[in-house]
């Protein structure tokens, strides 16, 4: 839902960006008014693409469509099979969890950096303020606004010790979080895994392309071979009855007389 979301916003505001610089490539006064108004646009489609691609990388370790070499898993026994995927599942989550840690220290390092269009100057200190924490004075003064919507997720996000400075560093924290599920699904599915051990393992019908792989059942080949031979041969039979009722009626037709010269 979440996905579908993203996804109609950015082809939404990729379509009004594009409608307002044609307009304004034709001299619209107004054009260039709304492209000021949305100059936030560009950054939030490239967000949006990496959300979209984060997003999908999800969705596929949920249903396990992810990439994966899985060859000896296939030729492994049940209670094998369970536990090369209780390993790969537990090391694939661990190695998730710190690229999050690494990303969300990245965007943490660029996040305390305060772009000089989100602050205003003190004129007793000279110490540049942050919008959302200067005082309604000296945002009267310097003539911007505060944006609210903003404060309020950067209060929120600073409660949780992620402080960020500007709506850019915000969305990048996505990434990390997205890891982070991604790390959390991956455990479980490890932990699922070997859970399964006891009761006898990961069965071939589960395996992703087990039809192809399935190991054969001699009996049951046997049987089937046994059932067409039957059907053949029933098939046969009828034939050769159908072809005893139709030479008894043509001997029963009489000949037809010749007539006289």
């Amino acid at each position: 839902m979440l996905a579908s979301i993203v996804l109609l916003s950015l082809v939404v505001i990729a379509a009004l960006s594009s409608f307002f610089r044609n307009m304004a490539d034709r001299e619209f006064a107004w054009a260039n008014e709304a492209l000021a108004s949305i100059d936030w646009a560009d950054d939030f489609m490239k967000k949006a693409t990496l959300w979209l691609a984060m997003f999908g990388a999800s969705l596929a370790t949920y249903y396990s469509k992810h990439i994966g070499i899985d060859v000896f898993s296939h030729i492994a026994k049940p209670k094998v099979r369970a536990a090369m995927k209780g390993l790969t599942g537990v090391f694939a989550g661990v190695t998730c969890f710190f690229f999050a840690r690494v990303v969300l220290a990245a965007v943490l390092a660029k996040a305390v950096r305060m772009p000089g269009e989100w602050g205003v100057v003190d004129p007793e200190t000279f110490e540049t303020i942050h919008l959302c924490v200067a005082s309604s004075d000296l945002l009267a003064n310097a003539d911007v606004a505060r944006p609210g919507f903003f404060c309020g997720v950067r209060s929120f996000l600073d409660s949780l010790g992620l402080p960020v400075n500007t709506p850019t560093r915000a969305m990048d924290l996505l990434v990390p979080a997205m890891f982070l599920i991604i790390a959390a699904r991956f455990t479980a599915k490890g932990i699922g895994s070997f859970l399964r051990i006891p009761s006898g393992g990961i069965p071939d019908h589960e395996l992703e392309g087990a039809e192809k792989h399935a190991v054969v059942d001699e009996d049951e080949v046997e049987k089937q071979q046994a059932m067409d031979e039957v059907a053949e041969e029933v098939a046969e039979a009828a034939d050769a009855a159908e072809a005893e009722v139709a030479d008894a009626k043509a001997k029963k037709k009489p000949a037809k007389k010749k007539g006289k010269s």
